[in-house]
């Protein structure tokens, strides 16, 4: 029997902090974690201090999404 696909909600936030603005995503009301721009590269930054570098703001948000649904209960 297969599953059926379900449509999860991603929230971003944007809010401007020292003067660079950051984007919170959030999935429902968990926070999955935090992109900020760096130069011309992104920074996904996660809930339990990693982060990882990426070349779009778009591979920022892949990267916060998979790291959520790999770790969650």
């Amino acid at each position: 029997m297969s599953k059926r696909e379900k449509n999860i909600e991603v929230i971003e936030e944007d809010k401007e902090v020292n003067g660079q603005f950051e984007t919170i995503l959030k999935i429902g009301t968990v926070g999955v974690g935090t992109i900020k721009q760096e130069g011309a590269r992104f920074v996904a930054l996660f809930p339990n201090g990693e982060s990882f570098k990426a070349v779009s703001h778009e591979e920022a948000v892949n990267l916060l999404i998979r790291e959520y649904h790999l770790h969650r209960n």
